[in-house]
């Protein structure tokens, strides 16, 4: 099967780039290829504004519990632009036909409603979280192999 439209997942580290020697093996020329970097919303440390908040009484409580979204320092999501420029530049000038997008939300949820415009396959890599550190922050590349239809192809973060 020759995948013409590719949605491959970037986060602007070094890691992620190992989507884009994947890509390279198994786009054609001409495909239409969507880099997409997902800048997660700003969430404050809602488990320590919890336990400073509880020793207040409920009105100041509530008063003082922050947003849960904020939105994106606009110098990462320039720096993020810039950086999906540059990749879209090298890729085109490889023969492809290439998209970027910088979005803002749920990494898992906006990677999955772009992937239902008709992507053939998504490329991304798993960082390798484990322990605690994957309990706390999540696994994007497991949300998504849970909540899409489309075929996901995963690179370790440790492939060579």
């Amino acid at each position: 099967m020759a995948y013409r439209k590719i949605l491959v997942t970037l986060d602007g580290s070094k890691v992620a780039e190992k989507a884009l020697d994947h890509l390279l093996e198994i786009a054609p020329r001409g495909a239409v290829i969507t880099l997409l970097s997902v800048m997660a919303e700003n969430r404050p440390s809602e488990v320590a504004t919890l336990a400073s908040v509880v020793r207040e009484n409920n009105q100041q409580a509530n008063a003082n519990w922050p947003p849960i979204q904020q939105i994106a320092d606009p110098h990462q999501v320039d720096a993020r632009k810039a950086y999906l420029k540059r990749v879209t530049d090298w890729l085109e000038a490889a023969g492809y036909d290439v998209n970027a997008e910088v979005v803002e939300g749920n990494p898992i949820e906006r990677i999955v409603d772009v992937a239902k415009q008709g992507y053939d396959i998504i490329i991304m890599v798993t960082h390798g979280r484990t322990g605690m550190t994957k309990v706390a922050v999540g696994s994007v590349t497991d949300g998504v192999l849970q909540k899409t239809t489309c075929p996901v192809v995963v690179i370790p973060a440790r492939a060579n």
